[in-house]
């Protein structure tokens, strides 16, 4: 009887493993969290005039770098 149980448990614990396995198989791969769009704007960048961190997408590139729109940005 002893046999038995022990048996048993060991095919329950294979087949659960066997069934995660297959699970993480055939699982869609999850979207990044973020499209790259986002990832850009997220990117901060230091204004070389007043040393202030801006956002990417809101500031103003020059060939020297990059400016923040504040006050430092030319007219």
């Amino acid at each position: 009887m002893v046999r038995l149980l022990i048996l048993l448990a060991i095919v329950v614990i294979v087949a659960l493993m066997v069934k995660r396995l297959l699970a993480k198989s055939t699982a869609p791969e999850k979207p990044s969290a973020q499209s790259s769009d986002e990832r850009t704007e997220a990117k901060l960048v230091r204004c070389i005039e007043c040393g202030a961190f801006v956002p990417k997408a809101s500031a103003v590139a020059l060939p020297d770098g990059f400016r923040c729109g504040s006050g430092c940005a030319p007219r």
